[in-house]
């Protein structure tokens, strides 16, 4: 059975806000002092970055990630393929944005030679995506580090989106 994954709008809005302001903020403060060099390599820097990741979170919400029995495909800046059999490595991080591990997100890498897919929890469907590559990781009888089994214990016991002060980075 194929299935499609996408970020939802609603997981990308704040990123989208982000990038907005700073890039009006920064720009602004730029517009200021135009002609000073410290205002031009400052500003202007992080106006080009606010701009990045605008752009950034405007791919990852054209993407669209198919998952079937034989691998995965990307669609969107860049299309990519990965079949399970070719899958070479696969990495689960959690990445905490408080202290006492509350409230963050996780992060699946998956690798097939030199070809590499990063995706993050606020995928629809992320558990499935990870569960059908860690199938695929065990039939190619590939090792996973101890974070990685860590992090897949504790998304079993809780889902990417429940309580996840256990897992590790």
């Amino acid at each position: 059975m194929t299935t499609e994954h996408r970020y939802p709008v609603a997981a990308l809005l704040p990123d989208y806000g982000r990038g907005l302001v700073g890039t009006v903020l920064s720009g602004g403060a730029w517009s200021l002092a135009p002609a000073a060099p410290a205002a031009i390599v400052i500003f202007g820097g992080l106006t080009g970055l606010f701009l990045v990741f605008t752009i950034r979170n405007v791919w990852r919400h054209r993407m669209r990630i198919t998952l079937g029995g034989d691998g995965l495909a990307v669609a969107g800046l860049r299309n990519r393929t990965m079949a399970w059999r070719d899958l070479t490595g696969l990495r689960l991080r959690y990445y905490a944005t408080r202290r006492n591990r509350q409230g963050g997100w996780m992060t699946l890498q998956l690798r097939a030679g030199s070809a590499r897919i990063a995706l993050d929890s606020s995928l629809t469907g992320f558990s499935a995506l990870v569960a059908e590559a860690v199938q695929a990781a065990r039939r190619n009888e590939l090792p996973l580090d101890a974070v990685t089994l860590a992090n897949l214990a504790a998304l079993e016991e809780g889902g990417a989106a429940g309580s996840q002060a256990g897992m590790a980075t």
